[in-house]
């Protein structure tokens, strides 16, 4: 499990790497469909190769993505990257960037939102999710009071735990050949103004 300064340290990595608009984008593509070549990369968001490559590089320059193969195409040697798993936040830090950094906690957000946009859209894509019978999606505009606002924070965390517990627990039942099924699992909740409450006043 990361330190709290690695977790710290990517933190700020993967913010130094998003400042530019087209290596937030080259990232993109890379966490949604690594591994993936600065080439096809190039070729999907329609920018010259060179400055493609240039990004790339200076995303794993920010340990933000990685390395893991590079092979011969068309006479010449493409390598291709995935995103490097993110140290999570614990509660700690995240009260922490709130506290004393909003705009990082905002950009954060921003990005945890984006991965689960990213992984609802790829399931689409590929005519998985509304398809396949085993899925869930809820969504529950409520009104609270500070309690239950609490006890809603507590239901989350819950929730992630049992779900890691499940994971492994899976992992353990898998077969070395067998590569599992991949799932994406979600929970947000977070206050809304009140006039985005949908009539709940």
């Amino acid at each position: 499990m990361a330190t709290k300064a690695e977790r710290r340290q990517a933190t700020q990595n993967r913010l130094k790497a998003m400042q530019h608009p087209l290596r937030a984008e080259a990232f993109g593509l890379i966490r949604a469909r690594g591994p993936i070549s600065p080439a096809e990369i190039a070729r999907e968001l329609e920018a010259d190769v060179p400055t493609i490559s240039y990004h790339v590089r200076k995303l794993n320059e920010y340990n933000c993505v990685e390395e893991v193969e590079n092979r011969p195409v068309r006479g010449v040697v493409e390598h291709f990257y995935r995103a490097t798993d993110e140290p999570r936040l614990d509660l700690e830090d995240w009260a922490e960037l709130s506290g004393g950094q909003p705009e990082v906690a905002e950009i954060l957000t921003d990005e945890f939102m984006q991965h689960i946009i990213d992984d609802f859209a790829a399931s689409r894509r590929a005519s998985i999710v509304g398809r396949d019978e085993k899925f869930a999606i809820t969504r529950h505009p409520l009104l609270l009071d500070d309690e239950g606002l609490d006890e809603a924070l507590e239901a989350a965390i819950a929730y992630e735990t049992k779900m890691t517990e499940i994971a492994a627990r899976s992992a353990a039942r898998l077969a070395a050949d067998d590569p599992g099924i991949p799932v994406s699992s979600s929970i947000v909740l977070f206050k809304m103004p009140p006039r985005q409450q949908n009539g709940l006043r």
